[in-house]
């Protein structure tokens, strides 16, 4: 009884994104939540190295940031946005991890790629909340399903 609990923490496979578009300011935050033993493994077994996220590193960090920036993608008036990594926090059971892009176009329609987990977790979803100054739009992306549109 207590073996099938080890194996699986969490019985749910969940991350959330959450883009918030800042037109005053000209910038795209980008924040990613997953959890913790879920990232762990995929960075694991994707890039053949232990980086304890428990421990912050200059290699987490680097790791973090590679898959993140592989795994999802912005595109706004035809550009892809370049984000750049700004760190990561443990929040319980969760990881937290920040990123942010100069705005590249005042376009207000915004597409999202999101692969995050998929090549680990056969029934990961992912939420994509995205915020145009203050207007929220939301989208449930479950594995294989990886795009979402937003118009505002």
């Amino acid at each position: 009884m207590f073996s099938s609990f080890a194996a699986n923490p969490h019985p749910y496979y969940i991350s959330v994104t959450e883009i918030r578009f800042d037109s005053n300011q000209k910038t795209v935050s980008l924040s990613c939540k997953m959890f913790t033993d879920d990232l762990q493994n995929a960075l694991d077994k994707l890039y053949k190295t232990r980086a304890n996220l428990m421990k912050k590193s200059q290699e987490a960090d680097s790791l973090i940031s590679k898959y993140v920036k592989a795994k999802l993608e912005i595109v706004s008036g035809g550009q892809k946005a370049d984000f750049h990594y700004l760190g990561y926090e443990i929040e319980e059971e969760a990881t937290w991890c920040y990123f942010e892009a100069k705005l590249i176009s005042n376009e207000k329609q915004v597409k999202i790629k999101s692969s995050i987990l998929y090549d680990f977790i056969e029934s990961q979803t992912n939420f994509v909340h995205c915020y145009y100054n203050n207007e929220r739009k939301s989208y449930k992306l479950d594995n294989p399903n990886q795009s979402a549109t937003f118009s505002f």
